[in-house]
């Protein structure tokens, strides 16, 4: 009775790490599958395998990072946001007084007591 030695089978990262490298090989070789394949020294089948493998796993948010959603503009007032140094917004409509806005604006910009 004769003992044979069981066959070395790669680890499946290793696996997975040697066809991904393997496809960015023929990503930039220029050559056919067949071609490639030959070179390599692997079974086309076995390309298509693992190419398909390694793009399904891929994630879904790679291939698209945002959903759209529907927006519906509507046509409104524009406002007006005055900045003011202390920190104070004013959010003004159109058609607003501009003297209250000038009185409003020196009320705010004076110094506290």
């Amino acid at each position: 009775m004769s003992i044979r030695p069981k066959a070395l089978v790669p680890a499946r990262g290793l696996t997975r790490a040697t066809w991904m490298a393997r496809l960015a090989r023929f990503a930039e070789s220029a050559l056919t599958v067949a071609a490639f394949c030959d070179r390599e020294r692997v079974s086309v089948p076995a390309f298509y395998y693992w190419k398909r493998q390694l793009d399904d796993a891929r994630p879904a948010a790679a291939a698209d990072p945002m959903p759209l959603l529907p927006v519906r503009l509507t046509a409104g007032p524009t406002l007006v946001e005055l900045f003011l140094p202390g920190g104070a917004v004013l959010r003004l409509s159109p058609g607003c007084d501009l003297d209250f806005v000038r009185a409003l604006v020196a009320l705010l910009e004076a110094t506290p007591c």
